[in-house]
């Protein structure tokens, strides 16, 4: 298991993606309003389109990027883990649809940066719903680990 310590280092960017209209899709977003300015990475709430921020990313030049999304895996809702990009790409976790992975891909070659998802497992992402209350205490302990990280 991958420890959120061990991959913090150098340049990070931590790009949260999600629909907060979605229930518990909107994570990333969230968890994005929660750090911004409060820890010592470049924080980017790309919404429900990562794909328009793949320039800024490689503009800036990370040695780490983070991206923050709802990912389905084996475990309890509001489980958090964090899976390299090759996990995604090999089919062992999946989201909710391929831009991640295409996300991934490109920003493999642009960027030239280890590239990590921190997933949450969702209970429910229907539209108009917010976050659940076992994806809420989930991104608060996130805070908590990343600003004392």
């Amino acid at each position: 298991m991958i420890n959120l310590k061990d991959i913090l280092k150098g340049k990070v960017i931590m790009l949260c993606i999600g629909n907060i209209e979605c229930g518990d899709d909107g994570l990333g977003p969230y968890l994005a309003k929660m750090i911004k300015d409060k820890v010592p990475y470049e924080v980017i709430d790309a919404g429900a389109a990562p794909e328009n921020w793949t320039g800024v990313v490689t503009r800036l030049k990370p040695d780490t990027i983070i991206i923050v999304d709802a990912i389905c895996f084996e475990g309890e809702t509001g489980d958090i883990r964090i899976f390299s990009g090759e996990d995604l790409r090999s089919g062992k976790i999946s989201t909710h649809d391929v831009s991640p992975k295409l996300l991934i891909e490109y920003l493999k070659e642009t960027a030239l940066a280890d590239i990590y998802i921190l997933g949450i497992k969702p209970e429910s992402n229907k539209f108009g719903q917010g976050l659940s209350a076992c994806v809420q205490k989930s991104l608060d302990k996130l805070v908590k680990a990343l600003i004392t990280a």
